[in-house]
């Protein structure tokens, strides 16, 4: 079977889906419950999450095949509705079963797609922002990588893949400088990798690329990194 050419890191992302499958199976009744990386959110919420994010893919992809406007949700209160409510309706049993079943529908529609990449879609219907089809698969990877890491189960920005990293901090670079984002060059302790942010002059921060791509996507506060003003500049949310 070959990867559409469509969707580019079919693989790579297919890959990062099967071990955060199999974080799953550590978990039980009382762990999912507790709370996860994200403020506000249970394991369970993030969970739920990532199933209702499989889902608005597959949307997506079968909206691209019948030739309709595509968008993942319906609208930012939708998409929160529903995770709260695969939350209050499942125990953990029913949380995995759900994984798996919206996670094969995806793969399912990965495969079949033969659309055209540049193909936009939005994340709610009227977005003000859109995205081209061939983003999916990277834009999916990216989900489950980081919010895999987000269930605190042992799976760290360590064990990211070198590739993903660097991905992660091009993509943050590209979408904080077109939100005017702080100056700032990041390099990369481990990998060949440095970055220009901005453009004055700003502070030079040192790191792994996993710790700087988890710095750089909201999380983790910093750690393990090094920056030569001291004190890290702000950079703004991931989406």
């Amino acid at each position: 079977m070959s990867t559409s050419t469509a969707l580019p890191q079919i693989d790579e992302t297919l890959l990062a889906t099967t071990r955060y499958l199999q974080a799953l199976t550590v978990l039980d009744e009382d762990s999912v419950r507790r709370p996860s990386l994200l403020p506000g959110w249970s394991r369970a919420h993030v969970v739920a999450h990532l199933s209702r994010n499989a889902d608005a893919f597959t949307r997506v992809l079968g909206k691209v095949a019948a030739g309709e406007p595509a968008s993942m949700y319906a609208s930012p209160e939708a998409r929160d509705a529903d995770i709260a409510d695969t939350v209050g309706r499942l125990d953990l049993a029913g949380l995995v079963d759900d994984a798996l079943a919206s996670t094969a529908r995806l793969t399912e529609a990965l495969w079949a797609c033969e659309g055209d990449p540049a193909t936009p879609y939005t994340r709610v219907p009227g977005g003000d922002h859109s995205f081209p089809l061939h983003t999916v698969g990277p834009r999916r990877r990216a989900e489950v990588e980081i919010h895999h890491s987000d269930l605190g189960t042992g799976y760290e920005p360590s064990s990211w893949p070198p590739d993903f990293s660097s991905q992660m901090v091009r993509q943050r670079q590209d979408e904080l400088a077109q939100a005017g984002g702080p100056s700032m060059v990041l390099s990369s302790t481990d990998v060949d990798g440095l970055w220009k942010f901005g453009h004055g002059q700003g502070p030079e921060i040192h790191g792994t690329v996993g710790d700087l791509a988890w710095w750089l996507v909201g999380r983790g506060g910093g750690q393990g990194l090094i920056c030569t003003a001291g004190k890290l500049p702000v950079v703004g949310p991931w989406r």
